[in-house]
């Protein structure tokens, strides 16, 4: 008798809650929209002695993306060194589809306005790059277009 009442509980909730048995599919189905990359401009900068270039780049688009995506997640996984990274990595690739760095920490879509990577001064550039939006709580992804890298000043 206790067998046969658990089974109509759990079917009665399934009547009733319907949702509850796909929300978590539902939740990785979540799609972000593409970012739209576009190069900013370039910055030369000293660190330790060093002389770099620092590309700079805006993802237009990024007053479509909720804040909520940027908040701090201290439940999901260490991005890095970073043990408190926010729900979005934003990961820059070459066009060979190497990884060229990963901001973890983007406190607000805003913060999407000022990427960046840097190569040693005197050293070429990739000569494209774009960039990867992952939803580190639900695994939902999203790629930018191919932006060309100009040869520093």
């Amino acid at each position: 008798m206790r067998c046969r009442f658990q089974s109509v509980v759990a079917v009665a909730l399934c009547a009733v809650c319907p949702g509850v048995a796909g929300s978590a599919e539902r939740r990785h189905s979540v799609s972000l929209p593409s970012p739209q990359l576009a190069f900013r401009g370039t910055e030369t900068y000293e660190a330790n002695g060093f002389d770099f270039v620092r590309y700079q780049y805006d993802v237009t688009n990024k007053g479509k993306y909720p804040k909520a995506l940027f908040a701090t997640s201290p439940d999901l996984p260490a991005c890095g060194e970073n043990s408190s990274p926010s729900r979005a990595a934003v990961a820059i690739f070459d066009t060979t589809h190497k990884r060229i760095t990963e901001f973890c920490s983007l406190p607000a879509p805003d913060y999407l306005g000022r990427l960046w990577f840097a190569v040693a001064k005197g050293t070429s550039p990739p000569t494209g790059v774009y960039i990867e939006i992952t939803d580190r709580l639900t695994g939902g992804k999203a790629r930018s277009n191919v932006v060309p890298v100009p040869e520093a000043q």
